[in-house]
């Protein structure tokens, strides 16, 4: 993974925009509902933390601060591997049982799709639950369809390049 090539491409993007944040709110919840999850989330992986770039269903110091550091990201595995990540129970998953979000926070499941955008994987859409629970295919599906919508939203909020 070539952070300085992601992070550029991420850097092109009008990603504070409040039109294209309100639409990938409404992506994360539409996200949240069909997967019958409290929470949906659109994160972009930094170096060092994630952003919620949209969110539906967070609650405290997560929805003030609207991200996380980077070892407390479940996100940061799909965008590293380019592939889903689930986490079914996250109190019995060997990488997520001391994580914070899990110990204090109470997230118990999960499941994310990479969001790539011209071959750089930027994020993640994903939901998070506060109780055990698996994700069939279908589910992964959704997320997949939505990744595209999100993919096509980001190019649209390109900002203009500025020749030197």
């Amino acid at each position: 993974m070539n952070d300085f090539q992601r992070l550029a491409a991420l850097a092109e993007i009008d990603i504070d925009n409040p039109e294209l944040r309100g639409k990938l709110d409404a992506l994360a919840e539409r996200a949240a509902s069909r997967l019958g999850r409290p929470v949906g989330l659109i994160s972009m992986v930094l170096d060092s933390s994630q952003f919620f770039a949209g969110s539906h269903g967070l609650e405290g110091w997560l929805a003030e601060l609207g991200g996380t550091p980077i070892e407390w990201s479940f996100c940061v595995n799909a965008v590293r591997s380019g592939q889903p990540y689930v986490v079914p129970d996250a109190r019995a998953d060997p990488l997520q049982s001391s994580n914070p979000l899990v110990c204090a926070d109470g997230v118990r499941s999960y499941a994310g799709v990479p969001i790539v955008l011209d071959g750089e994987v930027l994020g993640a859409h994903c939901v998070l639950g506060y109780a055990p629970g698996d994700f069939s295919p279908a589910d992964l599906e959704e997320l997949r369809r939505g990744a595209e919508e999100i993919v096509a939203l980001l190019a649209e909020y390109r900002l203009p390049v500025i020749a030197p």
